[in-house]
């Protein structure tokens, strides 16, 4: 698909899968683009990234995942997470 599209409209159409982005509209400090021209997808993200080496690839794009991420219970993000065996001892 080569037509540019809203940011509501991808999510729509690709939920839950990765994206690339080409000539995209993304203002500085949102969280998501406001649109743009989505240039590869997939639910898989490694079959995503094998589309999107094939050539000619595009000098400037934005490659995000479109939705929710889901997490297995008892998963913990955290940018500086220190594992501590035993704060007894």
């Amino acid at each position: 698909m080569t037509q540019k599209m809203t940011w509501k409209e991808i999510e729509k159409l690709h939920d839950k899968e990765w994206v690339e982005l080409i000539d995209y509209d993304w203002v500085a400090g949102d969280a998501h683009p406001r649109g743009g021209v989505v240039r590869v997808h997939s639910a898989d993200r490694r079959t995503f990234y094998s589309l999107a080496n094939i050539e000619p690839r595009p000098q400037d794009s934005a490659i995000l995942f479109v939705g929710k991420v889901s997490l297995p219970a008892g998963t913990v993000l955290c940018s500086s997470f220190l594992k501590i065996e035993n704060a007894n001892s």
